[in-house]
């Protein structure tokens, strides 16, 4: 990420913005990658070639961001607005983008990254795109003034060719047009290659930053992960010094009087056969090994594993506290850390929702001639956390009556279409109506007529 006053795109400032984020940027990002993917400092540790060298790696920073992502963007975003016919066309365009899959995959890259990027363009047959972007593949260029956002982007590549020859590609993205750049096996400059005006009206990149300060959910903790790797690894170095610990055997005189190595080995492996031995009396065997505070090792490593969890500001649902049937008060109470962390990060992808319907609404209004207003849309965020169906229901029935029959299904966790629920109820309730209406008009049978005398 660049922070400029302006920026022409020409070949050298290209080439000098991507090799400045290949120098400064990228490390950090391919270091948080490894983590994410279970690749520890550990796995880089020598020790003594004669020594055990345990490398075990934890998957703490996996389990931060799973856990965190799926609790934030496990139940996708559900949009409403007052105006149908444009949440119709909206819905309609996201729909095809697959956007539950591509809101979670942006908010796990997002808590791995501290940020992520997504296109949005326009694909050969005039259709709204969005597709989500490798942060490691993208330089963000922002401007410097108080008012301004980004003023443009570049999404860099590498493609290897039958031959082996490695060509990389540069597309820049500017608020008119989307400039396209190539070199090969490494050169110093890069060559246009082409120009693609857009309608967006401003650089058609969207920035979903997890944080102000733009960090992953688990960066601050690597340290402590890499803390307790070691202090696994140490203990699994320590069981195996104890595999291979020397036996020591004082006063064992069948060994002590043999002189001949050939016979010292013949007499060991009639010990190891039969699994006797004759010590003179005050001869004893034992083994050599170190003594180890096990405790004390035990303890250093639940601290680390605590401390892991309270600064990731995650639950350990391994913990005994999480047993039993607990009530949605006791959940969001032990949840409260992840919580705050979560709203921070709704907060950021909000508004990088917002940007994002902004230009798909530009698009709508360009091809239907509509005026829509990307703010007529509000979106929902839902938490995916394990719901107590009969609490949440019983409270539901003490508010009947007292708010909206709307309002009432929207606190229901398992109606995912409000709309669709109360069109539902209508019908049904519409159904009732006429089964009643044709009892009460159903004709009756006329009474039977007496016949009296003299009437014939």
């Amino acid at each position: 990420m660049l922070r400029l006053e302006s920026f022409e795109a020409t070949p050298l400032n290209v080439a000098k913005v991507i090799d400045r984020f290949k120098a400064c940027e990228l490390p950090r990002l391919n270091k948080l990658w490894d983590y994410y993917d279970n690749k520890h400092a550990i796995e880089q540790r020598v020790l003594d070639s004669n020594k055990p060298n345990n490398k075990l790696a934890h998957g703490y920073c996996k389990y931060i961001t799973d856990t965190i992502t799926g609790y934030f963007m496990g139940i996708n975003v559900k949009y409403s607005s007052d105006n149908e016919e444009y949440l119709a066309s909206y819905n309609e365009v996201i729909e095809d983008n697959f956007e539950e899959d591509e809101n979670f995959e942006l908010a796990k890259k997002a808590s791995i990254f501290g940020y992520a990027t997504e296109i949005v363009y326009q694909n050969e047959d005039a259709q709204t795109r969005c597709k989500r972007v490798d942060p490691r593949e993208m330089v963000l260029i922002f401007g410097s003034r108080l008012d301004s956002y980004l003023i443009a982007a570049i999404r860099f590549y590498a493609v290897k060719q039958l031959d082996d020859t490695l060509t990389e590609y540069a597309d820049v993205y500017m608020p008119d047009e989307i400039i396209s750049y190539s070199r090969r096996d490494g050169g110093a400059a890069f060559a246009e290659s082409g120009r693609e005006p857009h309608h967006f009206g401003e650089v058609p990149v969207v920035v979903y930053t997890n944080n102000e300060e733009m960090r992953g959910d688990f960066e601050q903790v690597i340290e402590l992960v890499d803390a307790y790797d070691k202090g696994q690894s140490d203990s699994a170095n320590d069981f195996e010094y104890f595999t291979d610990a020397y036996l020591v055997m004082q006063g064992y005189s069948s060994l002590e009087n043999l002189d001949d190595p050939k016979e010292q080995a013949e007499a060991y492996n009639t010990l190891r056969q039969n699994r006797l031995m004759f010590m003179d009396k005050e001869g004893k065997a034992y083994f050599l090994t170190k003594e180890i505070n096990d405790k004390a090792t035990e303890n250093f490593k639940n601290r680390l594993n605590a401390d892991i969890h309270k600064f990731g500001m995650v639950p350990d649902l391994s913990d005994k506290e999480f047993a039993g049937d607990l009530s949605g008060i006791a959940i969001r109470f032990k949840i409260l850390p992840l919580e705050q962390k979560v709203m921070i990060k709704e907060n950021k992808f909000r508004t990088a929702l917002a940007k994002r319907r902004e230009m798909i609404t530009q698009m709508i209004n360009i091809k239907q001639g509509t005026a829509y207003d990307y703010r007529e849309i509000a979106e929902d965020f839902v938490r995916n956390l394990p719901q107590n169906i009969k609490e949440d229901t019983e409270t539901i029935l003490m508010l009947d009556g007292v708010v909206s029959k709307r309002t009432l299904l929207e606190l229901l966790p398992q109606i995912d279409d409000v709309d669709q629920e109360l069109d539902r109820l209508a019908d049904e309730q519409a159904e009732d109506d006429l089964s009643q209406y044709d009892q009460y008009i159903q004709p009756q049978e006329p009474p039977p007529t007496e016949t009296v005398m003299g009437d014939e």
